[in-house]
């Protein structure tokens, strides 16, 4: 009862959200230049979120910018888990993975529509690296690290007998299995907590600070006693400005050491590494939870999951020499992941024929002693030279928020941000629900109170909650007005008109590969061979918000486009 109490998913009032349009962008631009903000952010991956957020809820007023779209690095191409890092056990890194853990639970409480929990199967076979006792231990300690003393608790594990697991999981080989353990991490939509996370830091500041996407940090000058001035290059435009503060964040990921050289800093704190990850019907794999696999060719550990209609298999982990803006799936990646996919469910007989879309992001690890990339370790490390720009590098999704503390508490005690006093010096004063976090559980009451229940099919008000929690009631008000903008844009998935239009209207989407990469999940679950009908159908809607003529609209379409034949393998 302590368990589902504390998990429960939170209901609450009516919620109101700043708009938040790329029509505004030149407004935004303006703001940008003659606004006093106390703290510049460069990058609007999850890091630079996380400490907007943390800012803005301590009335600290922040400039973000980013010169590609929010969450268009790692923070969009990971294997979109909250977790806390099962694997790392293995490694000694036990207050990593307590932090990660916590992190996690909090997660599931503050953000349930989003942050959902997913089982999975960690299996023992004879003659295998991870033996019956290695699994019994490393899942009780897992949760032992994150429910003790903890607030928030994870959902309890449990082990099976191999008669048991091929009862809950018939396609999976059960040749030489000798036990297997059934522990709970998160799934979530890794892009769309980075715009959650952004949203909340605009609407706590109220209108005081500005995330900019398309805007690139092209120099960074040292003023001494007087603070930094960094000269900002808007990319859409051309034009270029400057502006000044006590204190600039470099949260660039991959692009970490590129950013310190715009500040005359020779840098190679990096070392990239490619992760990849393919996405199958699941009706073709047939896992009902996640398993965690060992590679056939080198005994590394990688995942199966499921996720609705589609199972994601990932990912690799190699050194990655290339533009950090240019990965690929190569045909190497694919077949070193289908190779062990199959032998544990042989009756899938996978092929890249059978892949509906690939992913690969750079994994912005801090150099250190040398080994394999799996081996390197996920911590942060932060860099403060005494200048006012501090580097943030490494780090986990899920750890998302006290990595924010932790910059915001060094640049308040080094003198580059007003002290921190009283509770908002805390570590856990940001660990509050966000606005827009509504379950499915409560999602009925919540439709029904509004009048807006029965207006689409389950499936789409489902996803709809997933994706946008209590906006999902706007979205829905949007569909009262007009019932055709309910009507699927896609036979067989839940995406409509008035999701779009949402999107556009509160979610600062100003291109075609925006919407469909990260401010939804359309390029992932839709198999590339229906793409060019979905996209042509989100284009003409965008075309008709943002007036565009037949030459831009056909602009948007090819760059989509290209980019989804470069993450095709048949």
């Amino acid at each position: 009862m302590f368990i589902k109490k504390q998990l429960e998913p939170l209901s609450g009032p009516d919620v109101e959200t700043l708009s938040w349009s790329a029509k505004d962008r030149d407004r935004a631009l303006e703001q940008a230049r003659s606004g006093d903000f106390e703290l510049i952010i460069i990058g609007g991956g999850i890091t630079g979120a996380g400490v907007a957020r943390e800012a803005a809820l301590r009335s600290i007023p922040f400039l973000l910018v980013d010169q590609e779209d929010f969450a268009s690095g790692t923070s969009s191409r990971s294997s979109k888990l909250v977790h806390g890092g099962f694997r790392y056990l293995a490694q000694g890194e036990f207050r990593l993975v307590r932090e990660a853990a916590t992190e996690r639970n909090w997660l599931r409480w503050a953000l349930p529509n989003l942050v959902r929990p997913l089982g999975f199967y960690l299996c023992a076979h004879a003659g295998g690296k991870d033996t019956p006792g290695r699994v019994r231990t490393g899942i009780r300690l897992y949760d032992l690290l994150s429910d003790t003393l903890s607030r928030h608790k994870n959902l309890p594990h449990r082990f099976l007998t191999p008669a048991e697991l091929a009862d809950r999981e018939p396609a999976v080989a059960t040749e030489g299995l000798l036990m297997a353990g059934h522990y709970y991490d998160a799934a979530v939509d890794d892009a769309r907590l980075v715009l959650e996370t952004l949203k909340e830091a605009r609407d706590a500041s109220g209108g005081r600070s500005v995330a900019l996407n398309y805007l690139k940090a092209v120099r960074i000058t040292c003023l001494g006693d007087r603070g930094l001035e960094v000269e900002l290059e808007d990319v859409p435009g051309g034009g270029r400005f400057t502006v000044r503060s006590r204190c600039v964040l470099n949260a660039t990921g991959a692009w970490t050491d590129a950013t310190l050289r715009l500040a005359g800093i020779d840098s190679r704190m990096i070392r990239p590494t490619k992760g990849v990850h393919l996405v199958v019907p699941n009706a073709r794999l047939g896992n009902r939870d996640a398993f965690v696999l060992r590679s056939l060719d080198d005994g590394r550990s990688f995942f199966v999951l499921r996720r609705g209609e589609v199972s994601v298999i990932g990912t690799t982990d190699t050194d990655y020499p290339g533009d950090p803006g240019q990965p690929w799936c190569e045909p190497q990646d694919c077949d070193y992941l289908l190779r062990t996919v199959n032998r544990m469910f042989p009756r899938a007989r996978l092929d890249r024929d059978d892949i509906l879309s690939t992913s690969a992001g750079i994994r912005p690890l801090v150099r250190g002693r040398d080994g394999s990339a799996s081996s390197v370790s996920r911590r942060h490390l932060l860099l403060d030279p005494g200048t006012g720009l501090v580097t943030i590098a490494g780090g986990k999704l899920t750890t998302f928020r006290t990595m924010a503390w932790e910059i915001l508490d060094r640049c308040s005690r080094s003198g580059y941000l007003r002290r921190l006093r009283g509770p908002e010096a805390r570590r856990d004063f940001s660990r509050r629900p966000f606005k827009n976090g509504l379950s499915w559980e409560a999602w009925p009451m919540a439709a029904a109170r509004h009048g807006l229940a029965g207006l689409v099919p389950e499936a789409t008000a489902r996803h709809l909650c997933q994706q946008y929690g209590h906006q999902s009631l706007r979205i829905l008000g949007e569909v009262r007005r007009d019932p055709r903008a309910g009507e699927p844009l896609l036979e067989g998935h839940p995406f409509c008109a008035a999701e779009i239009r949402h999107i556009l209207a509160f979610e600062n989407a100003p291109r075609l590969c925006d919407v469909m990469l990260r401010r939804t999940e359309m390029q992932m679950l839709v198999s590339h061979r229906r793409q060019a009908d979905l996209a042509g159908r989100v284009a003409g809607i965008m075309a008709c918000y943002y007036h565009w003529d037949p030459a831009r609209l056909r602009e948007e379409l090819d760059r989509y486009l290209d980019h989804v034949r470069k993450t095709t393998l048949s």
